[in-house]
């Protein structure tokens, strides 16, 4: 079928001519909508309304016969509601470049796909060695670890060019003035001791060893020759202070130990620490396997705090691994002084200690077997 008056080879199909009518109608529809619901839409939407209604006054009229249907302006209100459309969802020119190609727009990159940052580096073995904020520990396993050290706790600030050795014997100086004293560690197994002989050495006090608990069996016992040591080292003008070797696996036997060693230390007036040694069984299988770090600060707070009470000056003894392994140090060093195990020439642990066991198995003239030397850098007796 051809329009009527148009020449033959300028005929048009019925389907095209169909579409062309449709679209014509769509664009009328969509301008109707946009005057009636947006009266204020912005001056580009305008522009861009005017220039749709130019292409459309040069399009091919339509033929009468052709128009299905009168849109007025209740067709158009009917329209609107049905399809709920609003100004914002006929604004899609924007989708079209200037050659009719469809725009995409560039997709937001989601945060999963963002690529991550560089990771960090761990440090190395060197790196934390010489950072001076890392100390590194051994557990009981073997395993080993380096740990951060706590900025918020009292650091050792001794001056060690100030340490002098002779002939075994340490002393800490202040110019000319020796600040520390010198002890000796004593229990039965160093055999017989001559206190007289010790304090014509040069040596300012003793730690007596006064008992312990067994780590099998779980019965405390005394040592046997505490009395006839306290005695004698008082005698000999000797400052004392004692250990004892705990195996509590609770607060209450710790409570208990407490009790057993001021029971002890009764007839006598000691001016040095009582020290608590949680004694570690490296050959055999002990009791105390069981605790964990918070176990043995609780149990080791219960100790130092009944002994303290009581009116003697608790400090806690250990090797640098037990210290800031086996108990918390952030709960131990705020009430409680630290005897420190360590035959390092400088020792590795970071945080302040009073007495340091710095010799063991070490020959002293007046013990029959070897002893370990004590030095303090308190003087407890005038404390």
């Amino acid at each position: 079928m051809y329009l009527p008056e148009e020449p033959e080879d300028r005929k048009v199909s019925a389907p095209v001519i169909y579409t062309i009518a449709a679209i014509s109608a769509l664009i009328f529809i969509i301008l109707a909508v946009v005057l009636v619901s947006n009266s204020q839409s912005r001056s580009g939407a305008k522009k861009r309304a005017e220039a749709l209604a130019a292409a459309s006054a040069t399009s091919t009229p339509l033929p009468e016969e052709e128009t299905e249907e009168d849109y007025g302006d209740a067709s158009i209100e009917k329209l609107y509601r049905e399809h709920k459309l609003r100004a914002e969802d006929l604004d899609f020119w924007d989708m079209y470049d200037g050659a009719g190609t469809v725009v995409e727009e560039e997709a937001s990159p989601s945060p999963s796909a963002t690529p991550d940052p560089t990771p960090t580096p761990s440090p190395t073995e060197e790196e934390l060695a010489a950072d001076g904020r890392h100390i590194q520990v051994t557990y009981k396993d073997g395993t080993e670890e380096w740990i951060e050290i706590d900025d918020k706790l009292p650091k050792a600030d001794y001056d060690f060019t100030k340490l002098k050795i002779t002939n075994g014997k340490m002393a800490y100086y202040s110019g000319n003035k020796k600040l520390s004293r010198l002890g000796v560690m004593l229990s039965s197994e160093n055999g017989t001791v001559d206190f007289d002989r010790l304090s014509e050495d040069g040596i300012d006090f003793v730690m007596l060893k006064v008992g312990g608990r067994g780590y099998g069996t779980g019965l405390i016992s005394l040592d046997p020759d505490f009395t006839t040591r306290i005695e004698a080292a008082q005698k000999a003008g000797l400052s004392v202070g004692c250990y004892f070797s705990s195996q509590a696996v609770t607060v209450e036997e710790a409570v208990e130990e407490a009790a057993f060693v001021k029971n002890q230390l009764l007839p006598y007036k000691i001016s040095y620490p009582v020290a608590l040694q949680m004694e570690s069984i490296e050959t055999d299988t002990a009791r105390t396997d069981i605790l964990d770090e918070k176990d043995r600060t609780e149990i080791a707070q219960a100790f130092l705090k009944d002994i303290t009470d009581a009116g003697y000056q608790g400090i806690l003894y250990g090797d640098t691994n037990f210290l800031l392994t086996d108990v918390i140090p952030s709960e131990m060093l705020k009430d409680y002084d630290v005897f420190l195990e360590d035959e390092e020439a400088i020792p590795a642990y970071p945080y302040q200690y009073k007495m340091w066991e710095y010799a063991a198995q070490e020959n002293i003239n007046g013990v029959e077997k070897p002893a370990s030397y004590v030095i303090s850098f308190t003087d407890y007796a005038n404390r």
